[in-house]
């Protein structure tokens, strides 16, 4: 099989034995179970587990990678994406973006 998806590709693979379920989900599952994740990070941070928390981030990639399937994009679509997305929105203005939360979203 092809490796569009580079070190992700094994996780996108995990979930093909479930993706009709995965299409079926609402939005908000995604959003509730990315938030279930971040809160398993932070329990993990705060017992000093760092490990079990960037294993809880592995888990925040699959939610982010099954809302691209959910929205019906394959691994060759998902990658390109995601590398004119870091060329055009991120390359040389990740400062300006970070500044951009902190005065409109106060984070």
């Amino acid at each position: 099989m092809a490796d569009e998806l580079g070190p992700f590709q094994g996780m996108w693979e995990a979930w093909d034995e479930a993706h009709n379920e995965i299409t079926r989900k609402p939005l908000s599952h995604f959003r509730s179970t990315a938030d279930i994740q971040f809160d398993e990070v932070e329990e993990h941070l705060a017992v000093g587990d760092r490990e079990a928390a960037a294993r809880e981030v592995a888990d925040i990639i699959s939610v982010a990678l099954n809302v691209m399937r959910w929205l019906g994009h394959t691994p060759e679509e998902i990658a390109e994406i995601v590398r004119s997305r870091a060329e055009l929105r991120m390359k040389g203005q990740a400062l300006a973006i970070l500044d951009k939360y902190m005065d409109q979203y106060g984070t």
